[in-house]
């Protein structure tokens, strides 16, 4: 018996009489046609049967993953990116004021606020708009 990784997945080999190549071959294959299938795998195991190599595998438990393209990826991050400057968590931060560093001015009140969600708004119509071309 031995182990193998393969990407995120676990590979036991419960028959040393399976070669590494062959072993790797069989477990690359049920880790594509589960992802053909929407599934990912945290586990494969493989071993010697009677018509040949039998394998059995494990989905990974929890809420399902999504997978992202990389551009996806970072629209989300820009995303997180500006409703963290346009809404800042922090507990010493002044939710009400916009303050410009480079000329000094200061801005208070309900223009903050709706200048404020109308720029996340456009952000996001932008993202969407690019990400729906990709």
């Amino acid at each position: 018996m031995y182990k193998l990784i393969i990407g995120n997945v676990r590979v036991t080999v419960n028959d040393d009489s399976i070669k590494r190549e062959q072993a790797a071959a069989y477990a690359k294959q049920a880790i594509s046609t589960a992802g053909q299938q929407g599934k990912l795998l945290s586990h494969v195991e493989l071993s010697a049967g009677l018509d040949g190599i039998e394998v059995a595998s494990t989905e990974k438990a929890g809420c399902r993953m999504v997978r992202k393209s990389i551009k996806q990826s970072m629209f989300d991050g820009i995303l997180d990116a500006a409703k963290e400057k346009l809404y800042p968590t922090g507990t010493f931060s002044q939710k009400e004021l916009w303050f410009d560093s480079e000329t000094g001015q200061e801005w208070r009140g309900v223009e903050v606020d709706t200048a404020r969600a109308e720029v996340l708004a456009k952000l996001e119509e932008w993202i969407k708009s690019i990400s729906s071309n990709n």
